[in-house]
């Protein structure tokens, strides 16, 4: 059986993000299939008590659309964990061993409700099976959709409070051999986005690197919104970094493979001109939309680099959030399977 006459896996995050629904809404219109459901189990502490409705009504609404299909809707349960920086990497082993992979030839990933934490390492695995050889009886050879329903006003509304410790992303922190030389050489490529200075700034911080070079929505949907990013960043980036601003980088907002490639090649540069003076290292951080998020995570996985991720302390929203869907657009980011072949 093709995995098009098969049905299909739509994994998602229980939150409370107002786009949740979305894409699974759109899905079940038009694929005319059975459709069976995974939802992501993720900390209430880490949400404003405010919320918590609203995430249960996306999983009350994602349960019947499901059921309209003839599907059955399962709930991956939040595993035990001590340190928030290793719950996406316990997420996604919880997925390789639940065997659901297996059963599905098509899965569509949705992460409008899932933090990059979460959402990194979970594609990450996903990639590292459907990417082994084919005598590997681990690998799996289905079609991965990323799907994401994307809106910069709604992201504007959702309230980010309060800074955690730096850390890498699960799956994305820097593997140094035994012996190796540290670098010389540390590069920072932080994708700007809005109310997020105090992160950038920590990262900033902590990590001490020797050139930094952000990157900003452009083309974008709103022509003025990279404008009004520097102006937002102006004081940390050219009076504290003292940046150069031909260290500004730009990436077309709804493209993530644009980015994707932008970042290559700056590492491919970087790489060739600066290696004869010693090791040299880039370390990424995303700050804006899931979807440019996404073309951070490829040329991660790609290039094998680092991720530094400074998490908000609670989520929240502004009151009137929900008004600005008529603003929603669905991107599907097809990562395997079929178009590879």
């Amino acid at each position: 059986m093709r995995a098009a006459d098969g049905p299909l896996l739509f994994v998602a995050g229980a939150g409370f993000d107002p786009r949740a629904t979305a894409v699974l809404e759109r899905l079940v219109e038009v694929a005319k299939r059975r459709v069976d459901g995974l939802l992501i189990a993720l900390p209430e502490d880490a949400t404003d008590l405010a919320v918590r409705p609203l995430a249960a009504a996306n999983r009350t609404r994602i349960g019947e659309l499901i059921a309209l299909t003839g599907g059955e809707l399962n709930e991956q349960p939040l595993p035990d964990f001590h340190d928030a920086g290793a719950l996406g990497r316990l997420v996604s082993h919880e997925f390789q061993r639940s065997g659901l992979l297996e059963a599905y030839g098509e899965v569509v990933l949705e992460v409008s409700a899932l933090p990059r934490s979460v959402f990194f390492p979970l594609i990450r695995g996903v990639l590292l099976r459907a990417h082994l050889p084919s005598t590997d009886r681990r690998r799996w050879d289905g079609d991965l959709h990323v799907a994401v329903c994307e809106n910069p006003q709604a992201d504007e509304s959702i309230l980010e409070e309060g800074t955690s410790a730096m850390g890498p992303i699960g799956g994305f922190a820097r593997s140094a051999a035994v012996g190796e030389t540290p670098p010389v050489t540390r590069i920072w490529v932080p994708v700007l986005g809005e109310r997020a200075v105090a992160r950038v700034r920590r990262l900033h911080e902590e990590l001490e690197p020797s050139e930094t070079c952000p990157v900003l929505p452009w083309p974008a949907a709103d022509p003025r919104r990279g404008d009004r990013l520097l102006l937002e960043y102006r004081q940390l980036l050219f009076e504290d970094i003292a940046l150069e601003p031909r260290n500004v980088i730009h990436a077309a907002e709804r493209n993530p493979f644009d980015l994707y490639r932008t970042i290559g090649r700056l590492h491919d540069r970087y790489r060739e001109s600066l290696s004869p003076l010693g090791p040299v290292a880039m370390v990424l951080s995303s700050h804006s939309s899931k979807l440019l998020s996404l073309g951070v995570l490829l040329t991660a996985y790609e290039h094998e680099l680092e991720v530094q991720h400074v998490s908000p302390g609670t989520y929240g929203l502004h009151d009137g959030a929900e008004g600005l869907r008529d603003q929603d657009e669905i991107f599907d980011v097809w990562l395997t399977g079929e178009p590879y072949r």
